[in-house]
């Protein structure tokens, strides 16, 4: 319940014009830690800070909430609710009112009106999507079916939810689009669908136009409706992260890598302590052959979570980029043996460190981690892209466009990396490479 109430204040003071709003991620990395203000908002770049406290006993709640100028450590303003667990949406809301109205915030009656909007007009719905959103958050295929199941309960209890029809939409981008656990004819038009509902109920909701943009990017190769979703979902509201960091990366696919760095810088700034964002910072870097501030990038990214699998993934083919193989294929010695088996949920780490063992010379290890992706396609899903990036790392180039021939037909998400990735150097003067590109809409090669 606490998160929730965080979420919801995060997500309707991101919304306002003027106010820059620390993303999720950052603020949460200082839950029950006594640290003085001033450092706080030293380490994230702002001006005052929002505490507060949640305490529920069956269905009664208590919210207090305090705002602190932390450069005078003085407070703004302060307040103490007691109310019925089912009016927790309308405590996120009077909350987000106060502050901004403290804050001294300017606003025009569209945005007064939508600060005071409630987005569920069921209590019991709105409990069952912050319980989507918990689980959407942990990102295992298992915690994001979770998510789904509440999503799709919220809306059973509200129909005319459109928030939790743009989380599953999320959900759903995420299970075959993002991690691979789905493939993506299974996921991909769900996710399409939940999106374009979550606008007809509300075209304003940045949330929706987010979740369309990035299920587009995946499901139908749309860069126009991509770019055109994304850029609507900022308009709505410039303090979010995720829609600027996801931004940076579909532009970056499409050689756009000064915009993409732009996005990326500003999704930084609104979630600092993020590793996810820095690893996004890393890759625009590495697609731009800026190796060494690419392994800087990836270091910052690993000093805020250590245990992430695709970053030193990502540091590793930065290495062997530079023809630093021993230092590459260490960085994949780091990564937990279950966490780059090839399986569904390691596809990418498993495609890189074979492309790895390939041109780094260890041929047997690379023939026999593209037969363990063949041998696993018998039985699951397995994006074909990635062991025709083991081939083309073979030198086998007919092998590989083979696979890529098969990729484009099952709609791999891979094939939206065609023109960036480094796997496809020996192959760009390929006339079946260009025609690869010219079918996908990606730029062509110089």
């Amino acid at each position: 319940m606490s998160d929730g109430i965080t979420e919801g204040i995060i997500d309707r003071l991101s919304g306002l014009p003027n106010l820059k709003v620390i993303s999720r991620t950052s603020a949460f990395r200082y839950k029950r830690r006594d640290i003085e203000p001033q450092k706080v908002a030293k380490e994230l770049g702002v001006e005052a800070l929002v505490t507060g406290r949640v305490l529920q006993r069956g269905d009664a709640l208590s919210v207090s909430a305090e705002l602190v100028d932390a450069g005078e450590d003085k407070q703004l303003w302060g307040e103490q609710y007691s109310r019925k667990l089912a009016d927790a949406a309308s405590v996120q809301q009077e909350i987000a009112t106060a502050i901004s109205g403290n804050l001294r915030v300017r606003l025009t009656s569209e945005e007064k009106n939508r600060l005071a909007k409630s987005s569920a007009t069921n209590p019991e719905a709105y409990q069952l999507y912050l319980k989507g959103r918990y689980h959407a958050n942990q990102t295992t295929a298992a915690e994001l079916k979770k998510a789904i199941d509440y999503f799709q309960q919220a809306i059973a209890k509200d129909p005319g939810y459109a928030l939790a029809y743009a989380g599953l939409a999320d959900a759903y981008t995420a299970l075959g689009g993002g991690w691979l656990y789905l493939p993506p004819s299974d996921s991909l038009p769900n996710a399409k669908a939940a999106a374009q509902k979550a606008l007809e109920l509300d075209d304003t909701l940045a949330e929706a136009h987010a979740a369309l943009a990035y299920a587009v990017f995946f499901a139908d190769w749309n860069w126009p409706s991509t770019e055109r979703e994304f850029k609507r979902a900022i308009e709505l509201n410039a303090n979010s992260a995720l829609s600027h960091v996801r931004y940076a990366e579909c532009l970056k696919t499409r050689l756009r890598f000064s915009e993409s760095m732009a996005e990326a810088q500003r999704a930084q700034e609104l979630d600092p302590l993020s590793p996810d964002i820095a690893t996004q910072l890393g890759s625009v870097y590495l697609f731009t052959q800026r190796y060494d501030e690419s392994i800087a990038q990836f270091q910052k990214a690993l000093d805020l979570n250590p245990n992430l699998p695709v970053v030193r993934t990502h540091r590793g083919l930065a290495y062997a980029m530079k023809r630093m193989y021993p230092t590459a294929l260490a960085e994949f010695d780091k990564i937990a043996d279950q966490d780059k088996a090839v399986a569904p949920e390691n596809q990418l780490v498993a495609g890189i460190l074979g492309w790895t063992y390939a041109v780094s010379g260890r041929r047997l290890d690379a023939l026999q981690t593209a037969k363990q992706f063949k041998d696993l396609s018998f039985h699951t899903y397995i994006d074909l892209y990635f062991p025709a990036a083991i081939y083309a790392g073979l030198n086998n180039k007919d092998e590989a466009f083979r696979l890529l021939e098969k990729a484009y037909e099952q709609h791999s998400v891979g094939m939206q990396y065609l023109r960036i990735d480094p796997f496809w150097d020996r192959m760009r003067s390929d006339p079946r490479y260009a025609d690869l590109l010219r079918r996908l809409g990606l730029p062509q090669p110089e």
